[in-house]
């Protein structure tokens, strides 16, 4: 009687041997990515991983849980929306799902969607935008749909995905005064200065230009208009034109509102539009107040201007072959410092789902596929900015990165920069278009002061009008 346990106990155990051996190995799970940075940090010196955990493997998701739905994806035309569109097919092979994907001109793309939205019959399921264009405005009328439940359900998101992979300055981009995360970076965009290095060596003149005193000196340096060149260009067509000007208000120490209060008044915001409206007169080309970001790539990328003050995003067709000239001689820079230093404006377009969707889910498995690591990685290999830890680390991208200047300046940016690049109000559109006269004032050389003190009475107004998020 004594021995019973015991032979019962090596029975069980000599069965449980047997059985661990005819089942399956298991599949160590991958090592979580690094974790993301402070608020506005840049992607480097990310913490050490920790260790494996048990979490299922990347084939154990299921991409097909949807399979023989259909997805309509809005998106504006810029480069990771481009990139995406050329490996739509391979999302649609992984899932079963079909896509409708559009890409329309900004403005065009934000009238369209929101005529939609508004109607409450809209189609839409997966959109770009921005908090701090339209975040205010959208959540307001209850068009977001919070992500938060779906990156934390474990049913619907791949192991992989890795939402902590993200940059906090990435995530922050797609993230409500409110703390809702509705929409995650297809990438991050800084002030920046794209310049032609041929044209500063023919004029004599040492690059990159860091301050507004050194883009000034080489903007007249460079300008030449009998042959065609000019030393710089800058959106100058009104309301297009106040988010690059952002860089050069925080450079001189000023911004959109201060203790709820308009500040256009302030005289170093005034300061910063005389500076930007007489840099843009003095060497601009002709027609400047009806540029927009396209005709002055356009000029850029033939050869025909010195500098341009934009978003980082376009630099990846700056250097492309296929659509730029200068390929071997552009460089890349922040915006330049000004009184009160180098304070480029961060932003960027998020991907965010619309919250009448009849394909919720769907559109989640569309959200992780083109911003999950692998698409990530190849958007960064292909010169876009992304928002993902893992990218901009990556050893392949670190082997193959030829603008290691695009580099120094994205990660200095997301240190520095200010992200409030629109003014904080209900209606955007409508306080850009009052600053955006100024602008075009002061490129025409009128009377800034005047036209500043209607923006102003203009903003405050806007500000009074807008509701707190909840």
């Amino acid at each position: 009687m004594k021995r019973t346990p015991f032979v019962l106990m090596t029975v069980i155990m000599v069965m449980a041997l047997f059985l661990s051996a005819c089942g399956p190995a298991a599949t160590p799970a991958p090592t979580q990515a690094p974790t993301t940075q402070p608020v506005q940090a840049a992607p480097t010196t990310a913490a050490a991983a920790p260790a494996a955990t048990t979490a299922p493997a990347a084939s154990a998701f299921n991409w097909q849980s949807h399979k023989g739905e259909a997805l309509r994806v809005a998106m504006v035309d810029q480069p990771g929306a481009k990139f995406i569109a050329s490996h739509i097919d391979e999302f649609k092979a992984l899932t079963g799902i079909d896509v409708t994907y559009e890409v329309l001109p900004e403005d065009q793309f934000r009238q369209k969607t929101t005529v939609e939205f508004a109607a409450g019959t809209s189609t839409v399921d997966v959109f770009l935008s921005m908090v701090q264009q339209e975040g205010i405005k959208y959540e307001s009328a209850g068009w977001y749909e919070d992500l938060t439940p779906y990156i934390n359900n474990t049913k619907i998101t791949n192991p992989d995905f890795d939402y902590q992979d993200f940059t906090q300055s990435g995530l922050a981009i797609g993230r409500l005064s409110n703390g809702k995360q509705i929409g995650l970076p297809i990438y991050n965009e800084f002030g920046a200065l794209m310049f032609n290095k041929a044209l500063f060596d023919k004029a004599k003149i040492a690059y990159p230009p860091k301050t507004i005193q050194d883009v000034e000196a080489a903007a007249k340096a460079i300008n030449d208009p009998a042959n065609g060149v000019y030393g710089f260009c800058g959106r100058g067509k009104a309301a297009s034109g106040t988010s690059q000007f952002a860089t050069i208000m925080f450079g001189f120490g000023s911004q959109w509102v201060k203790d709820s209060k308009a500040n256009l008044l302030d005289q170093k915001w005034l300061d910063s539009m005389t500076w930007y409206g007489n840099l843009i007169k003095s060497y601009g080309p002709p027609g400047e107040t009806a540029m927009t970001w396209n005709q002055c790539q356009d000029l850029l990328v033939n050869g025909k201007v010195g500098m341009w003050l934009d978003a980082s995003i376009f630099f990846a067709n700056v250097v492309d072959p296929a659509q730029s000239k200068i390929v071997d001689t552009a460089g890349i820079a922040m915006g330049p410092s000004g009184p009160a230093g180098q304070v480029p404006y961060v932003g960027g377009w998020h991907m965010s789902m619309y919250s009448g969707s009849q394909h919720k889910e769907a559109g989640w498995l569309f959200i992780q596929w083109a911003l999950g690591k692998d698409m990530t990685l190849k958007a960064q290999l292909a010169n876009i900015t992304t928002g993902r830890n893992s990218a901009w680390n990556s050893p392949e991208y670190k082997a193959q990165n030829k603008h290691p200047d695009l580099t120094e300046a994205f990660l200095a940016a997301m240190k520095q920069g200010n992200v409030q690049w629109n003014p904080p109000v209900l209606n955007v559109t409508e306080a850009r278009d009052d600053i955006g006269v100024v602008l075009v004032t002061a490129i025409e050389g009128g009377d800034i002061k005047a036209a500043a003190t209607k923006a102003n009475a203009q903003l405050q107004a806007l500000i009074d009008a807008t509701p707190v998020l909840k």
